[in-house]
C-alpha cells in the first residue's frame, strides 16, 4: 500500500538527466557547426577541400610584419589559424572545444544528480513503511484510511503500536495471515475486521487526540471549561460555546458528589439570590416564611389551569383555575405536614419547642398564604381578564 508511487517518483527524477544529456549533445553540435561555418565564410577558397588543391600553410609570424604581404594573426585570426592548422586541425580544434564545453556543462549536472540521488535515497528511507504493512491487502484496509491511521501515532510507535490502536490489530493480522503462513483466514475473522475497520472521516488526527487527552487530564484535576448556550449550528453541534473561563468543580473531597462546585450553586449571584429567598433569609419567623412562600405559589399556580385547562375558552375558566389552584395548595400542604410529622425537621424550631414545631407553623401559614395568593390572582383575572 505505501510506496505505490515509488516508480512514478523515479520516472519523474529521470527526466532532468535525460533533458541535460540532450542539451549537451545539441550544444556540442552547434559549436562544431559554428566553427565550420566561420571557417567557410572567412576563407573563400574553402578550407575543407581535400587533395592537391589545398595550399601549403604559410609561415605565421606572431610579432612583426608578415613576409610577402601575408595577413597577420591580429588582422584575420580565422584565416591565419586555417593556414597554420589545416582542415584536419581545424576540425579537431572544433571537436576539442565542443568536448571541453560539454564537460564544463556536465560537471554541475553530475553534482546536482548526486545530490538528488542522496535526497531520493533519504526520502525513500524515511517514507519506507513498516514491514508488516507490506502484505496487508486493500480488502482489509484501504490506503487513505491507513495513512490517516498512521498519522494518529508517532513514527516511533509504528513497529510496536499500543494495544488500543487499530494498528495493533493490523500487526496481529500480518503476523497470523498472509503469504507463507500456515493459518488461513475464516469468514468470521474477515467479517470482524471489516465491521471494526475505522472510518477515515470519523478518525481523529494526532492534534485532536492530544486535545482530547489534555481535556480529560484537565477534568481529572477538577477543572472544566465553562460553556454557554447559543444557537445550534454556529460552531458547535449542541449549541454550546466555550467562554474561555475555567472553574474548579471538585470540592474538598474529590469523591463526594454533594461537594461538587458549579457556577449556579457556588457563584456569587446565585448565592445572593438563594440567600434572599424566604426559606433561607435571616431574621424571619416561621409564619412569615410560610406566608410569603404560600402567596407566591398560589399567585402563579392558577395561571396554567386558566390558560391551558379544558375550560379555558369558557366564562368559568377563572373560577375553575381558582378551584384547581386551591386544591393543589391543599395537597402540597398536607404532604408537608406529613413530612413534619415523620421526619420532624428542626430547622425553624426555637429553644424549648417540640420537634418540628417551627416547621408545622410555617406549613400552616403556607396554606393560608397560598389560598390568599390564588384568590388575589383570580380577582385580577376576573376584573382585568376580559
Amino acid at each position: 500500500l505505501p510506496g505505490m508511487g515509488s516508480r512514478r517518483i523515479q520516472a519523474h527524477r529521470l527526466r532532468p538527466s535525460t533533458a541535460m544529456s540532450t542539451f549537451l549533445a545539441v550544444t556540442t553540435t552547434l559549436v562544431v557547426v559554428a566553427v565550420w561555418s566561420a571557417n567557410l565564410v572567412l576563407d573563400p577558397q574553402g578550407a575543407f577541400v581535400g587533395g592537391t588543391a589545398q595550399r601549403p600553410p604559410a609561415a605565421v609570424h606572431l610579432h612583426g610584419p608578415v613576409q610577402e604581404g601575408g595577413p597577420s594573426l591580429f588582422q584575420q585570426p580565422a584565416v591565419v589559424m586555417q593556414q597554420a592548422l589545416g582542415m584536419k586541425g581545424l576540425i579537431g580544434f572544433g571537436m576539442g572545444f565542443g568536448m571541453l564545453a560539454a564537460l564544463a556543462r556536465r560537471a554541475p549536472s553530475v553534482s546536482r544528480r548526486a545530490a538528488g540521488a542522496d535526497i531520493a535515497v533519504k526520502e525513500k528511507t524515511e517514507s519506507k513503511p513498516v514491514a508488516y504493512l507490506d502484505n496487508i491487502p486493500r480488502s482489509i484496509i484501504d490506503k487513505k484510511t491507513l495513512d490517516k491511521l498512521l498519522a494518529t501515532l508517532p513514527r516511533e510507535q509504528w513497529d510496536n503500536p499500543p494495544e488500543d490502536s487499530y494498528l495493533n490489530t493490523l500487526k496481529a493480522y500480518a503476523e497470523t495471515y498472509g503469504e507463507g503462513k500456515a493459518t488461513k483466514m475464516g469468514w468470521w475473522d474477515f467479517w470482524y475486521l471489516r465491521i471494526n475497520q475505522p472510518n477515515e472521516d470519523g478518525m481523529m488526527s494526532m492534534a485532536d487526540l492530544e486535545k482530547a487527552d489534555a481535556s480529560i487530564r484537565q477534568m481529572c484535576k477538577g477543572e472544566i471549561p465553562l460553556y454557554v448556550p447559543g444557537p445550534a449550528g454556529f460552531g458547535t453541534m449542541l449549541g454550546l460555546f466555550d467562554s474561555g473561563a475555567i472553574f474548579k468543580w471538585r470540592g474538598a473531597e474529590p469523591f463526594a458528589g454533594d461537594l461538587v462546585q458549579t457556577p449556579v450553586t457556588d457563584g456569587g449571584f446565585a448565592k445572593q439570590f438563594i440567600d434572599n429567598c424566604a426559606f433561607y433569609r435571616e431574621g424571619l419567623k416561621p409564619w412569615q416564611r410560610g406566608l410569603e412562600i404560600g402567596m407566591a405559589h398560589g399567585y402563579f399556580l392558577i395561571g396554567p389551569f386558566v390558560s391551558l385547562g379544558p375550560l379555558r375558552n369558557t366564562p368559568e375558566a377563572a373560577t375553575v383555575g381558582l378551584v384547581a389552584g386551591c386544591a393543589l395548595i391543599g395537597i402540597v400542604s398536607v404532604g408537608a405536614l406529613l413530612l413534619g410529622a415523620t421526619i420532624k425537621p428542626t430547622l425553624f424550631d426555637k429553644k424549648g419547642d417540640s420537634p418540628a414545631a417551627g416547621w408545622q407553623e410555617m406549613i400552616n401559614w403556607h396554606a393560608l398564604g397560598g389560598l390568599g395568593g390564588a384568590g388575589f390572582a383570580h380577582a385580577l383575572i376576573t376584573v382585568f381578564g376580559a
